[in-house]
């Protein structure tokens, strides 16, 4: 499978020098809304699950109330505590409002070679109702069953538990977004910061802010092809991108470490129209 990671110039320059991949703190993306539709989707069936089963375990609404005040009040456990790092790549090839979201530059990568697994992106209501039925009320029950067993407490598999409800809401985007078919790296949600190492965040300005980030190795086989979007004077960029792959390629190649010689520069085949 083919996806796209549609960039800047400058994040395709540093990803080809330093093959890294930088995932941004979730609550900090673009969509105001990220995370928010998959919580609101779980928390309503799992309230549901409360109110039409009362008896079904001891400590289940325990832990559905666990849940709602990790993820909505962001107590515990929470995205202050876990925060959710993600990367994200499109299904999408040439797709007009990614590059007018995301940059001028969309990097092609084999999904096959990134060395970390993919989350495929829901945004069909019935998909993400379904998953949220048999996902969460799964993890909720063995989070009950933890906090039954630990004195109202969750051990490794309750907490285990409760990072893939984070996970499955990550996956969760509105069906406004359908276009995009995303797929992403999802990381964070599943460390403990009581008892392992959290992931090592760096900081970058947009603005006024500092947006978290993190970053991952990827092997330089796993990119097929950069794309040059629509944009004025595409002919020069072209030029330029296909000359700063050669000149990496020639330094990995001086260094014995590796070649980019098959990765093809390409045009979108979309017009550019001045604003």
């Amino acid at each position: 499978m083919n996806l796209y990671h549609y960039t800047d110039v400058n994040a395709v320059k540093s990803i080809l020098e330093r093959k890294k991949l930088w995932l941004t703190d979730v609550r900090f993306l673009n969509d105001a809304e990220e995370m928010s539709e998959g919580f609101k989707i779980i928390i309503r069936y799992l309230e549901y699950q409360v109110k039409k089963f009362p008896d079904r375990h001891e400590q289940f609404y325990g832990a559905v109330e666990y849940i709602k005040g990790s993820i909505l009040l962001r107590e515990g456990y929470g995205l202050d505590r876990r925060p959710v790092f993600v990367s994200s790549f499109s299904q999408s090839k040439d797709l007009l409002s990614q590059w007018r979201a995301y940059g001028a530059y969309a990097i092609e990568f084999d999904a096959e070679l990134l060395p970390f697994p993919l989350s495929k992106c829901l945004y069909d209501d019935d998909e993400k109702s379904d998953e949220a039925a048999y996902g969460s009320l799964d993890c909720a029950l063995t989070m009950a069953q933890s906090m039954q067993e630990n004195d109202g407490q969750l051990d490794e598999k309750g907490y285990e538990a409760f990072s893939t409800i984070i996970g499955l809401a990550a996956t969760m985007k509105h069906a406004s977004f359908s276009e995009e078919c995303e797929y992403r790296i999802v990381l964070g949600h599943d460390i403990d910061p009581d008892v392992e190492d959290a992931l090592d965040i760096s900081f970058r300005s947009r603005g006024n802010l500092l947006v978290p980030y993190v970053e991952v190795s990827i092997p330089v086989e796993s990119i097929k092809s950069i794309m040059v979007g629509p944009m004025r004077d595409q002919d020069l960029a072209y030029a330029s991108m296909k000359a700063f792959v050669n000149k990496v390629n020639a330094a990995s190649f001086d260094q014995e470490i590796f070649s980019l010689h098959d990765i093809d520069i390409v045009k979108s085949s979309i017009p550019y129209r001045a604003p």
